[in-house]
């Protein structure tokens, strides 16, 4: 979501006057539509290349430790890994303490600072800092981190070395409270880095503008996303053990004795950018224009251009790569539901890219399939089964009645009157009376509705207009507000385009 999106979308007038704290001059003596308008014309301040790293300045050396850890875990850790760089509120209050439990969990099991030169002094230093008053100063704090610079001590090095001696996240290793988190959380919002907005379905999220995330992750030498990176080191082209020791022996690192491949990919993941892994430090290193031209054929990515050109393309679309979470790993629906919209419109491109579809007819199938998922698991109503061949792609029950479904997927706009005479055949054919037939496609002609109108005036059966992204979106509403309860199928005895305002979630 880019700036002015986020702005549009801020929860309340309270966030709205947070986020316009840095930047904005008299934000308390404007309304809530002028104080949009004006954070709006100052949008550039916000992700100024010297404005941001002022901005990290004073985050990484707050005088308050929480601010200084917080900060690191929910913007680099969490957030500019994250698809679209947002979180829902309560996901990222989640993740922080998962985090710190996991570095908690690494130190007890790894002590990586003894793999690098320099790293025993680190820990000295930083044990030193420690033992005056049970904290660290800001001073105290600069000094560890010019040291950490120098010796090449990485983030999570620097938070697992801490936690060995009983520092990270807070003494004795406690894990922040989500009172703190959220206090951290506001900090970060009047510092114009972190901005909460609020969707359709009233569900709050943690998000950091395009065009601010674009500037810190030049600011960190972040090209890619943590998922996207480790989906780039499963390629053969970079999956090979001798290319990967003399990737990394060109940085300097202390190399293990005796590697595995997965030991050395973390080392890349922690050490090294997408962009240096494939092509390396200089215009004759890493790997050569043929192999990266086939990478992205492979990919159905344009196979010419310069080598940075080809380099750019592949890391893009690793970094696009977007991180399905699914819920029941037996249920291959689950997948086909999180690009409803995408089905329904035959984005074949971004689906491919996906690993959705292996050819372009998977996606009226895995369409239909998706639909099943979203009134079983989603709406929790169950779909009838059907005999023959010559029917609709879903029936339910509605009473003594039925509701029937066809799923439409187009490039286009779906025209009612294409398909109306053999929607009239599934309805005629029905053993039982269809109160609803709904079409379910990725948009529609303004023709359709009036389509639908002349339906209804000579048979009893309403026809249904609704694009796949308003299903899904009602889906998500209904599975959130009621996680145990059957959706009312009454609510869709609708006749053209649906209306969402005429249900009461």
């Amino acid at each position: 979501m880019n700036f002015s999106q986020c702005i549009d979308n801020v929860s309340t007038f309270v966030d709205l006057k947070r986020v316009a704290t840095e930047y904005v001059i008299d934000f308390r003596q404007l309304n809530f539509d002028e104080l949009k308008t004006a954070i709006k014309k100052t949008a550039p301040q916000y992700y100024n290349k010297e404005n941001v790293k002022s901005t990290i300045d004073s985050l990484v050396l707050n005088s308050d430790r929480n601010v200084r850890v917080l900060f690191e875990i929910i913007i680099i850790e969490i957030l500019l890994n994250a698809d679209d760089f947002t979180l829902k509120f309560q996901d990222l209050e989640d993740e922080v303490l998962n985090y710190e439990q996991y570095i908690i969990d690494e130190s007890n099991e790894f002590e990586g600072y003894k793999d690098i030169e320099g790293g025993e002094i680190f820990k000295f230093v930083l044990e030193t800092a420690w033992d005056f008053n049970d904290e660290v100063s800001v001073d105290e704090q600069n000094l560890l981190n010019k040291i950490k610079n120098k010796v090449g001590i990485t983030r999570k090095i620097n938070n697992i070395t801490e936690a060995s001696i009983g520092k990270y996240p807070k003494p004795e290793n406690a894990l922040h409270t989500k009172d703190e988190i959220r206090k951290v959380r506001r900090i970060l919002q009047t510092k114009g880095l972190l901005f909460p907005v609020r969707d359709s379905n009233n569900v709050d999220y943690d998000i950091i503008p395009k065009e601010i995330a674009n500037t810190l992750r030049e600011l960190y030498h972040m090209d890619i996303k943590k998922y996207g990176f480790e989906q780039l080191l499963q390629s053969k082209y970079v999956r090979n053990k001798k290319y990967l020791i003399k990737m990394i022996e060109k940085t300097g690192y202390n190399m293990p004795k005796y590697p595995t491949v997965p030991e050395l990919q973390t080392i890349v993941k922690e050490n090294m950018t997408a962009h240096e892994i494939i092509g390396g430090f200089s215009a004759f290193d890493g790997l050569d224009k043929g192999t990266l031209s086939d990478w992205c054929s492979d990919l159905d990515l344009t196979a010419y251009g310069s080598k940075p050109e080809m380099i750019d393309r592949i890391v893009d679309y690793y970094d696009n790569l977007k991180q399905v979470v699914i819920e029941d790993s037996a249920d291959d629906r689950q997948i086909y539901y999180e690009f409803f919209g995408d089905l329904a419109a035959r984005n074949y491109s971004l689906l491919r890219e996906q690993g959705v579809i292996n050819k372009d007819l998977d996606c009226e199938h895995f369409f239909e399939q998706a639909t099943n998922y979203l009134f079983e698991k989603k709406l929790r109503v169950k779909p009838l089964m059907m005999a023959g061949t010559e029917h609709a792609d879903g029936t339910l029950s509605l009473n003594d009645k039925l509701i029937l479904w066809d799923n439409k997927s187009k490039e286009n706009n779906v025209h009612l009157a294409d398909h109306i005479k053999q929607f009239d055949r599934y309805i005629g054919s029905s053993e039982k009376r269809v109160s609803v037939f709904i079409v379910i496609g990725p948009s529609f002609t303004p023709e359709s509705a009036t389509e639908c109108a002349k339906y209804s005036m000579t048979h009893d059966t309403l026809i249904l207009l609704i694009t796949a992204n308003e299903l899904k979106e009602l889906a998500e509403k209904w599975s959130n507000a009621h996680p145990e309860e059957s959706f009312p199928l009454g609510f869709f005895k609708q006749s053209g385009r649906f209306n969402k305002d005429l249900i009461s979630i």
